[in-house]
């Protein structure tokens, strides 16, 4: 018998065996890790023999000049200690806990609308605690003094200065304090921007002048010198109306400061169709409706002489009537006098579009983000006039709530995470027909029954817009209101939802009341000041109807367009068109719960059978007539 072949035993196929590749990136991120540590601590040998190391560390200037208007508790604790040059260890026994101060649930950043009353009580409170919001002062320093003399100094003086706006907040907890600059490197470039400028230009937004002024930072560049002049540059003054700049005038002349109205997107708009056509453009003023009286009252021509909106030679003329006749500062031997111009302002008001203006071609770059400039430039607009553009500044000052500081850019938008308090502000501000009207939209809110007023809520018209836009969420495929708030935030900051906060009372300087702004808004919000596609589509639409003059508030229902599907008939309300089927589509809680339970729509009295068996045809009540069918047909053979 031959001897069995033993058998093997079966083995995976080996594959192909790997080939090693040579990493492309010879340098890595652990060795570039590694060769900047060992930089920071670079030990030098002289030829003498004697050893010099250092152990600070060295950080580029962008890093340095970064804005910072928000910190966490743990952040603050640390730059606090720097600036104190204070050293110190961690304790792994030690009882301590850090606690956010803002962590808690608190109304104002939630959507609860303040009342006339809270807010008269809040502005009392903030009016008497203005004089604390102060910017911080360069000490004063000689020729003699060391670089860290100098520096030692104007730490102590930052951290003194941030000591006393802490206190402010602690002592007075119902004043919200916006979020303000913590980097010394940034107050740095305002120094020296203000020491040597002759005439000091804060650049702020026209649709809300006082919370972009710094009344201190006046006061400030006086106490340096007193020849020093302070000019109050409202920028984007083509956004008022022309009843809204005389009662914003009315209020500048009546407390004395030195202003004008310029928009920098309009001048660089005509620089811009000068240099394309040449001198065959011809500028046409935009006709605005002539003012005389406000509230029975005959407007002064002081004010009617203030409220023009200056173009780029105005301004520069303007510029040089307000500086002194002599410069302040004694040129370097050699140098003719020359007067020197600084612009300041908050971060994305228009200071380097201004500068792109004056100087008529691009030298400043200019970005949507905040915060685009970081070293103060110097731009000479003549041989007689020099422009300094200072880093964009978030000075302190008080808000009524964090959804205000959101809306007026002050905080960036794709960095929010409570988006209802925001938005609650623009469902405030911004009537309900006139975003259907922009946005093409229909907005389903509360019925009376169920505790709604007629105005929408925020979530209403998050959940209104994602639908029509198809923005919906993963799962269930609810409407993404996070995204919508984004857009509609956005429109807001950049005015296309156009929103103008009017100036204190003259006689009291008390805030408007909530009726109050909505009639000195009133005029913003026509059929004119819609987009140009919009209102092609709903003169079209209003020509369907039949509807001569078309009024937003009053005829906005009845017509059909876009999402909007609008109701015959006087008191009947639009519907929407939604995308996505009936997952997709927004129902009120109480009406779908009475269509798809009780059925409600197809109730009708009975005697004889129960409500849930539907009503039986005339005839034999055969559904599709069957029965009759098979009478006939049995008819018809009987009969042959």
């Amino acid at each position: 018998m031959p001897p069995r072949e033993s058998t093997k035993k079966w083995k995976a196929p080996k594959g192909p065996k790997p080939i090693q590749r040579k990493n492309k990136n010879t340098i890595g991120l652990g060795r570039a890790i590694q060769s900047a540590r060992s930089k920071e601590n670079e030990i030098q040998v002289l030829p003498d023999g004697e050893m010099r190391f250092t152990t600070d560390k060295h950080e580029a200037n962008w890093v340095k000049l970064r804005s910072v208007t928000q910190e966490s508790a743990l952040d603050e604790f640390l730059n606090t200690a720097e600036l104190a040059d204070k050293d110190f260890a961690a304790d792994r026994h030690s009882n301590v806990k850090i606690i956010r101060m803002d962590a808690g649930s608190d109304s104002r950043s939630q959507g609860v609308s303040l009342s006339n009353a809270q807010k008269q009580k809040l502005n009392e409170q903030q009016r008497k605690q203005a004089a604390n919001l102060i910017v911080p002062r360069r000490p004063a320093w000689d020729e003699n003094m060391t670089r860290f003399q100098l520096e030692r100094q104007e730490k102590e003086a930052f951290l003194d200065w941030r000591r006393k706006l802490a206190t402010l907040q602690e002592t007075n907890e119902d004043l919200l304090l916006t979020p303000f600059e913590r980097n010394i490197e940034v107050w740095r470039q305002l120094w020296r921007v203000i020491e040597r400028s002759d005439l000091v230009v804060q650049i702020v937004d026209a649709r809300d002048p006082l919370l972009f002024r710094s009344r201190d930072l006046e006061l400030y560049v006086k106490e340096l010198h007193e020849g020093k002049q302070n000019l109050l540059l409202v920028n984007k003054a083509d956004l008022l109306t022309r009843r809204q700049r005389i009662i914003w005038a009315k209020y500048f002349i009546s407390r004395d400061i030195s202003f004008t109205f310029f928009s920098a997107a309009r001048a660089n708009e005509i620089l811009e169709k000068q240099n394309e056509l040449g001198d065959e453009y011809i500028h046409k003023e935009i006709e605005e409706e002539e003012v005389t009286e406000i509230d029975g009252e005959e407007v002064d021509l002081e004010v009617l002489e203030k409220i023009q909106i200056l173009k780029i030679d105005q301004l520069e003329k303007l510029f040089l009537s307000k500086a002194p006749k002599q410069p302040l500062h004694t040129p370097l031997p050699g140098q003719d006098p020359i007067i020197q111009i600084g612009l300041v302002g908050y971060p994305n008001v228009g200071k380097s579009s201004t500068i792109n203006a004056l100087v008529g071609a691009k030298k400043v770059s200019v970005s949507a983000t905040p915060g685009k400039t970081k070293h103060f430039q110097t731009i000479r607009l003549s041989d007689r006039v020099m422009l300094c553009d200072c880093p964009g500044l978030v000075f302190p000052n008080f808000a009524y709530n964090k959804g205000e500081l959101v809306c007026n850019g002050v905080l960036p938008i794709d960095q929010l995470r409570d988006y209802i308090g925001p938005c609650s502000l623009v469902a405030e501000r911004i009537p309900k027909y006139f975003i259907e009207a922009t946005y093409g939209i229909h907005i389903q809110t509360k019925s009376e029954e169920e505790g709604g007023n007629g105005i929408p809520t925020a979530q209403e018209i998050l959940v209104a817009y994602a639908r029509a836009r198809g923005y919906m969420t993963q799962g269930f495929g609810a409407a993404d209101e996070s995204r919508a708030s984004r857009y509609i935030l956005k429109d807001y900051v950049n005015s296309k939802l156009l929103y103008v906060n009017p100036p204190p009372h003259m006689d009291d300087d008390s805030p408007y009341t909530k009726e109050e702004c909505e009639q000195f808004n009133k005029e913003l919000y026509t059929f004119d000041k819609l987009p140009q596609s919009r209102q092609e589509q709903l003169a079209e639409a209003a020509k369907g109807k039949h509807i001569q003059t078309l009024d937003l508030a009053r005829d906005l229902s009845k017509l059909t367009f876009s999402a909007h599907i609008g109701k015959e008939g006087e008191g009947t309300e639009a519907k929407s068109v939604n995308y996505g089927g009936k997952q997709a589509a927004l129902y009120n809680a109480a009406e779908d719960l009475d269509r798809e339970f009780f059925k409600m729509n197809n109730v009708q009295g009975q005697l004889s059978n129960p409500f849930h068996k539907a009503q039986k045809d005339a005839g034999d009540g055969k559904k599709h007539n069957k029965k009759n069918k098979k009478g006939k047909r049995k008819a018809l053979l009987s009969a042959e």
